[in-house]
């Protein structure tokens, strides 16, 4: 008889577990189904987006999209920055034992770390460097 209703006090632990489970799942179906309609909106989104901008290209007159974007920067005055601005990398200043004495002295003589950096085209990051003399071994 103790053996029979440890069988089946098991057997219902059992069966609340799965029944717990199968809630857990629900959830999950649910998060799953709100995230899908979540993307569906964002694609319909970005399609219209991209159709709008068809639309502007097609009824600007220029030859190629690119044609439309210069002209746009020209009239709003919008200029590119970066590497991207010149076509070029930008230019990686080397820490010779001349900079690093040119730096120290000028900003023992009183000037700003900021006002130094910009006069010798380095960060404000390596002239506070050289001052804590990570750049001595040079």
């Amino acid at each position: 008889m103790l053996y029979a209703a440890k069988r089946t006090l098991k057997t219902m632990s059992t069966i609340v577990e799965l029944k717990e489970e199968l809630k857990n799942l629900e959830k999950e179906e649910a998060k799953i189904a709100r995230m899908k309609e979540q993307i569906a909106a964002k694609i319909q989104e970005e399609k219209e987006e991209d159709n709008r901008l068809d639309e502007i290209f097609n009824n600007s007159g220029y030859a190629t999209p690119r044609a439309l974007v210069k002209a746009l920067m020209v009239k709003y005055g919008i200029k590119v920055s970066g590497s991207a601005a010149n076509g070029k990398p930008r230019k990686r200043t080397r820490i010779t034992s001349d900079l690093r004495d040119s730096v120290k002295a000028e900003v023992n003589a009183g000037g700003s770390k900021n006002s130094v950096s910009k006069k010798y085209e380095i960060s404000y990051a390596v002239v506070s460097k050289i001052m804590k003399g990570d750049y001595d071994h040079l």
